[in-house]
């Protein structure tokens, strides 16, 4: 959480910069009068381009932290039960959160380290819903818990799983499943082999899209969703 933070304050601290930038060049047009009109010319782009960098500049923070993402879709004979969840974190986000979890120091995550953090963990994922966002016959749905979370180091890779128990009966049930911090400190990458079903019914169709109605980012960045009928 200091992390993102510390990355805010950059975005504000450089947003003014530009725009106290662009006030000097505005300064300076008026003391460049004598060059005429390229030399007003040249100021106006350069304040211009000051003024749309700063506005950029919250863009420019993320992300940070990038994660492989992989979903099992988990039924069994009345429909949904929920999601296998599979996060890999990249290898310098791996480095810096091993920092915190290995208490002891040797380099490695141990169960009990592990447990001893669990629930905290968990808790900070439930406050941002576990970046599991689910819509079902077109309405949102929560996942107020997940279980069987486990954290393990995997060749210099932190890995998170957990399963996120969701019900949802068969039978002209619509559902849809996006991965996504809305702050886009952290990208969740997603991909349609990744995408794995367990006990699907013969009647399930489904497809990897885009979800425009999920957009974020103040509507500048749109997520894939999984879209699943059955």
């Amino acid at each position: 959480m200091m992390q993102q933070e510390f990355s805010m304050m950059m975005v504000v601290n450089r947003s003014v910069q530009s725009a106290l930038a662009a006030l000097f060049v505005l300064d300076r047009w008026a003391r460049w009068d004598r060059w005429g009109r390229w030399g007003r010319w040249c100021a106006g782009l350069a304040c211009l381009c000051l003024l749309v960098l700063g506005m950029q500049g919250r863009a420019w923070a993320h992300p940070h932290v990038f994660v492989e993402n992989s979903v099992e879709m988990v039924f069994d004979g009345q429909g949904l039960t929920g999601f296998k969840v599979r996060w890999v974190f990249d290898a310098m986000s791996s480095s810096q959160y091993l920092v915190d979890l290995d208490t002891n120091g040797d380099g490695d995550l141990t169960k009990a380290e592990w447990q001893a953090q669990r629930d905290d963990i968990a808790g900070f994922l439930g406050e941002e819903h576990f970046f599991l966002y689910v819509l079902v016959n077109g309405k949102k749905a929560d996942i107020p818990h997940i279980r069987d979370f486990w954290a393990t180091m995997e060749d210099g890779a932190l890995v998170y799983t957990f399963f996120a128990p969701l019900q949802v009966a068969a039978g002209n049930a619509s559902v849809l499943l996006s991965i996504y911090d809305p702050t886009y400190y952290t990208d969740f990458q997603v991909y349609e082999s990744d995408m794995h079903f367990t006990g699907a019914p013969a009647a399930l169709v489904h497809s990897l899209d885009d979800a425009p109605e999920l957009a974020f980012y103040n509507g500048q960045i749109i997520p894939l969703a999984l879209r699943m009928q059955f």
